[in-house]
């Protein structure tokens, strides 16, 4: 996969000042990473029927105006998840008892880890000549679609078999460092309303002024 990207660290810090101390973590934190973790994923392109208030595929169904928005014109879409496996949270945990500071970056650095790979996984997604567009990922959790919703992305992918996933009743991924998110297939560039901008959070500390849409 690519390297991950110092400037989705900061961000996922808080967008802290980059000092040469903290530049100098984060780089052994991601030499670490890139040497300890395998990040694993999954896909799956299905047929999708969006309204206004709701995305049905197969026998589920999605309510959130704000994922049918951002499927706007989408007959499929692309089911995806992405884990860093165990390990990533076990090393967590043994720096959250030994080393605080790397134990932060650790986390930020795992975060931009997982958003890379996905971003590097949905390159893979459609032919360059395909004509289509990818959506910006959609996740439960996100905006106005319920976290509740990670039980439905779990059978629709079967993450138990594929990933070795499990989800607790309060609808939390195991391993921790796991997304799942839905992708629009388009034949428009752009899409509304997705990304940070569907999240109602103004003030989150991690947000980006915008979310571009893969040109793939």
């Amino acid at each position: 996969m690519s390297g991950i990207p110092e400037k989705e660290v900061l961000r996922y810090l808080g967008n802290a000042k980059p000092d040469q101390g903290l530049l100098l973590l984060i780089r052994s934190v991601s030499d670490e990473l890139r040497s300890e973790i395998r990040p694993a994923g999954v896909s799956r392109r299905m047929a999708i029927a969006v309204s206004e208030k709701a995305t049905e595929v197969g026998d589920f169904r999605f309510e959130s105006a704000k994922l049918a928005k951002n499927l706007a014109g989408c007959r499929e879409a692309f089911f995806v998840a992405a884990t860093l496996g165990a390990g990533a949270d076990r090393l967590l945990r043994k720096y959250a008892a030994l080393d605080l500071p790397r134990a932060s970056v650790w986390q930020a650095a795992c975060a931009a880890m997982l958003e890379q790979y996905l971003d590097d996984m949905q390159e893979t997604l459609l032919p360059a000549d395909s004509g289509l567009f990818l959506r910006p990922r959609f996740s439960p959790g996100y905006g106005d679609l319920d976290i509740s919703n990670q039980r439905a992305m779990f059978q629709i992918l079967d993450l138990g078999r594929r990933l070795g996933m499990t989800l607790t009743d309060g609808y939390m991924m195991l391993p921790e460092k796991s997304v799942t998110a839905i992708v629009g297939i388009g034949e428009r560039r752009r899409a509304p309303g997705a990304g940070c901008a569907a999240c109602p959070k103004t003030d989150c500390a991690s947000r980006r002024d915008g979310d571009a849409e893969s040109p793939r």
